[in-house]
């Protein structure tokens, strides 16, 4: 039984962050690592800034 509450937490843990867009870096890192790996990846701090200076040029993709 435990074992199943610790599966269904990290199942839901990842859930949760893969709706807020907490993974998102992540995700930037391994599409980077696959389709470009001979060009630098940007650091946590300027993807999160690039991120919302795209959502604040296209507000339209936004639900509020």
């Amino acid at each position: 039984m435990t074992a199943w509450i610790g599966r269904t937490a990290g199942r839901t843990l990842w859930y949760l962050r893969e709706v807020m867009g907490e993974n998102a870096y992540e995700h930037y890192l391994e599409h980077q690592r696959r389709r470009h790996p001979d060009e630098p990846v940007v650091s946590r701090r300027e993807f999160e800034r690039r991120r919302m200076d795209e959502r604040d040029a296209n507000p339209e993709t936004r639900c509020c």
